[in-house]
């Protein structure tokens, strides 16, 4: 739960403090990034998946204050109508399959110990979901954060968090609620860039 709220945390930053993200300087070429990790279910047992995370390129700083005014103004159904129609910026995989779902929305932050990246996309309904007119389907975000340091070869490390199927609810003053499908999110442990 404490990390739940952590996430929550962090993506109000994200929504609302557009202007603190870090993005490329103008002009500036970057390659795309790819970290690889293992994603523990919390509070359940089972397999242990590996997954892929895969950054083209970050929000920009308008962008994210564009977002977050359609938030705040039009409520979290505007949000995920903005980012289903926008570019994909990165994705998640399971390692060696084919799709998981994109990220439209990916910021970072520097923090004390090394950065910090958060991503946000709209989660797809899967076929069975609506058939089936499952609770599921009413959780379309899908919400990512992922604290990293970097190794004595510069190449990045850590863990993060993934809110496979989330909702989002606009509270008064602006402040969001955050729910998770499930009981708690997804751990991703040992979280390591490969390029």
């Amino acid at each position: 739960m404490k990390t739940l709220m952590a996430v929550a945390g962090c993506l109000l930053c994200l929504c609302l403090a557009g202007t603190s993200g870090r993005t490329p300087a103008q002009g500036e070429k970057r390659k795309r990034e790819h970290y690889h990790a293992v994603a523990f279910r919390m509070g359940g047992a089972g397999a242990t998946p590996s997954v892929d995370l895969y950054i083209d390129s970050y929000t920009t700083n308008e962008e994210a204050k564009r977002l977050s005014g359609m938030l705040l103004d039009s409520g979290p159904d505007a949000l995920l109508k903005a980012l289903a129609d926008g570019k994909r910026k990165g994705k998640i995989t399971l390692t060696g399959r084919v799709g998981f779902y994109d990220f439209k929305l990916v910021r970072s932050w520097p923090t004390e110990t090394g950065r910090r990246i958060i991503a946000v996309g709209d989660r797809p309904i899967t076929f069975l979901e609506t058939y089936n007119s499952t609770r599921s389907k009413d959780y379309n975000f899908g919400i990512l954060m992922v604290d990293l340091t970097k190794d004595k070869k510069g190449k990045e490390k850590g863990e993060g968090v993934l809110i496979y199927a989330a909702k989002v609810k606009l509270l008064e003053g602006n402040k969001l609620d955050i729910e998770n499908y499930g009981i708690n999110p997804v751990r991703l442990m040992g979280v390591r860039q490969l390029k």
